[in-house]
């Protein structure tokens, strides 16, 4: 097997030998929102033993096959791998050493598994208070929204201890089906920036290609159909097209506040390497003007109406295309 750190960062991680032959490790969950509660619900069905604690509403675990524990440190007690999917640094030190964090019950030889997309120096602070009480945390955020946890298509970007990393794969099988080893604990947060830097970018150009094509009569779904024949294509042509479609008849879902949360974590990483980022940079300045007009609860494909009021001339009415006398 190749090292982690030797590995190229595309290759998925190698099945562990022998790993049906194995006991299942007991799994915790904490965080169980619209991301975490995918992940329990995909560790359920591969068959392991999963406790979750949440702040509320804790029976409707137990309603999918779950344990409700009543605090981390509750859930530590029977907990061998720990999977934390926290929206930010204050929950995460909450988790860990708060009044019943995973410090008061924590024992040698645990995981922690931290899926969460926050500031490194943050999760080097709790991995290193955790160390000190024998547990290894791994640094593994996703890349990718609940309905892709659901679908076992979010990518885990795991970095960390290598040891640590072989006795938590099974686990990482359990809830996903496409994982990547990035070697040194903070890499995997560092490709996740890059993830969103890039997401950011590749919205904000579908959004200009769907605003342009609209007025000369393109539909969304024409431009992703046939952009994604050749060298311009874009996934996210195909996952935003039918967003922006639905926008238009008041249909609109999603939040584009959950990505713009992140960038100021991202921003400042992009500073502290020194990198130039003037497309990240003015994509993030359209999703604050769309939050700002109102739309902060909607699709990240509404960077499309922040697209729309900067056109230097009112919409054209131009007919749609008939594709079939093109």
């Amino acid at each position: 097997m190749v090292p982690a750190d030797q590995r190229h960062p595309t290759e998925l991680m190698p099945s562990t030998d022998n790993a049906d032959h194995l006991p299942k490790p007991r799994v915790g969950c904490i965080g169980l929102g619209r991301l975490g509660w995918q992940l329990a619900a995909n560790l359920i069905a591969s068959g392991f033993e999963v406790s979750g604690y949440r702040r509320r509403a804790r029976e409707e675990f137990a309603g999918i096959g779950g344990r409700p524990a009543a605090s981390p440190a509750a859930l530590a007690v029977s907990s061998d791998v720990i999977i934390t999917c926290l929206p930010d640094e204050h929950a995460l030190e909450d988790v860990i050493g708060g009044p019943t964090g995973l410090l008061g019950a924590a024992r040698p030889g645990q995981i922690v598994v931290e899926v969460s997309t926050l500031a490194i120096a943050e999760k080097e602070r709790q991995r290193d208070r955790l160390a000190l009480a024998g547990v290894a945390m791994l640094d593994c955020p996703l890349s990718g929204n609940p309905e892709f946890a659901r679908a076992r298509q979010a990518v885990a970007f795991i970095s960390g201890d290598a040891g640590a990393i072989a006795r938590a794969r099974p686990v990482i099988a359990g809830f996903t089906n496409r994982a990547v080893e990035l070697g040194t604990f903070g890499n995997g947060s560092r490709m996740k920036y890059l993830a969103n830097m890039l997401l950011a970018v590749h919205c904000m150009a579908a959004a200009e290609a769907f605003n342009a094509g609209a007025r000369v009569g393109l539909t969304p779904e024409m431009i992703a159909e046939a952009l994604n024949m050749g060298a311009a294509a874009s996934r996210q042509l195909a996952i935003r097209a039918p967003v922006v479609s639905g926008a238009k008849a008041g249909q609109l879902r999603g939040n584009t506040g959950a990505p713009h949360s992140e960038f100021p974590t991202i921003a400042e990483f992009l500073r502290s390497i020194g990198a130039a980022t003037p497309l990240f940079d003015t994509a993030q300045q359209h999703y604050e003007a769309s939050i700002a007009a109102g739309h902060g609860g909607l699709d990240t494909s509404m960077i499309y109406t922040a697209i729309l009021r900067t056109n230097s001339t009112p919409h054209p009415a131009t007919p749609p295309v008939n594709p079939g006398n093109a």
